[in-house]
């Protein structure tokens, strides 16, 4: 099993486009053992940063208006986060199981998929995942469900 130390350090000799397209790669075997968000961040952060915002990013009203076109609404929060509320018709799929459960997704890789998260950050890491397999229309929702929140926008469930 590669430390986190470990892994870290070899990320810039390898390229991280292809290892977000093999689910083999010591990276994602990685990150599904850590079993947490915070080992996707801390993986793919680099990609993260090469990716321009505008090819995935949406904010809360834009994300409103594209349910009218029937998108996949992926929530990528904990258990107990989608408890306490979530966007109306979302799919939740935890993070750190988005590798081993997209036969669950769109099998039309040109779908229209918004992901979103607490705050936007894991879901941009999830998102340019799902643009790294080919998934072309996957968007990250800016600053999650707390800017879904902020910007008064109807939920389902218990609430915040």
């Amino acid at each position: 099993m590669l430390s986190r130390r470990r892994l870290l350090a070899l990320l810039p000799l390898l390229p991280v486009d292809d290892l977000l397209r093999d689910r083999a790669s010591p990276v994602h075997r990685w990150a599904r053992a850590q079993g947490r968000c915070e080992g996707w961040t801390a993986c793919f952060g680099d990609f993260i940063r090469r990716v321009p915002p505008a090819s995935y990013l949406v904010y809360p009203t834009e994300a409103r208006d594209l349910l009218l076109f029937d998108p996949f609404v992926l929530d990528v929060r904990t258990r107990e986060e989608r408890q306490r509320g979530y966007i109306p018709g979302s799919v939740h799929i935890y993070a750190g199981e988005v590798p081993d459960r997209l036969s669950e997704l769109p099998q039309d890789h040109g779908a229209l998929i918004l992901v979103y998260c607490g705050s936007g950050s894991v879901s941009a890491v999830i998102a340019a995942y799902l643009q790294a397999l080919g998934y072309a229309n996957a968007k990250n929702i800016a600053h999650g469900f707390k800017g879904w929140l902020d910007a008064g926008l109807p939920v389902e469930g218990e609430g915040p």
